[in-house]
């Protein structure tokens, strides 16, 4: 009697799971023909310290997003720009950035509200108040809620909140205003 061996069996497993991502591969195009966006915001960001110095500016952020399905995207977020002084003491954004998961919910045809959720990090420098040099990288869960008014089937307005960076040492949020285009 020959023993018996998992290797056998694998290949059904493996073979179903094959052709239901080739299904979801080739049906997904089908679905939705604008599944890319780009996106440019103008964003108030504010940035508070555990010592209690806040910090806030206008700065820009880009938008990159695919859209999965009618409800669900992936999203990128890269931003800079922006310096502000509290006292004697300066700091600018220089990078932030953010991988995000996006939910919509459509209220009517020309509006949906959307959230997002996951990972963000930001770059700062600046000075202090005797003018030594001052840099900060952190990074953490970040989480936002956002509407889109709807001008066209390609283009779109939205103004959001984001919530980057909620940590013991810092706080950083941003009120963003901009456009999208699908294509």
């Amino acid at each position: 009697m020959r023993p018996r061996t998992l290797a056998r069996h694998a290949p059904a497993p493996a073979l179903a799971m094959a052709l239901g991502l080739s299904a979801v591969a080739v049906a997904a195009p089908a679905e939705s023909q604008d599944r890319f966006y780009l996106g440019m915001d103008a964003m108030n960001w504010s940035y508070d310290e555990e010592a209690g110095r806040d910090f806030s500016s206008l700065g820009v952020r880009g938008r990159l997003g695919i859209r999965l399905n009618p409800t669900f995207s992936f999203e990128a977020h890269l931003g800079g720009t922006g310096t502000d002084r509290s006292g004697s003491e300066r700091r600018e954004l220089d990078f932030l950035y953010a991988g995000l998961i996006r939910g919509d919910l459509g209220i009517t045809r020309y509006t949906s509200l959307y959230g997002v959720m996951g990972a963000a990090g930001i770059e700062m420098s600046g000075r202090d108040a005797d003018d030594n040099s001052v840099s900060v990288r952190e990074s953490g869960v970040s989480l936002g809620i956002g509407l889109d008014f709807n001008l066209s089937p390609g283009a779109s307005l939205n103004i959001d909140y984001m919530r980057y960076i909620d940590s013991s040492d810092i706080d950083f949020s941003a009120i963003s205003a901009g456009a999208r285009w699908t294509f």
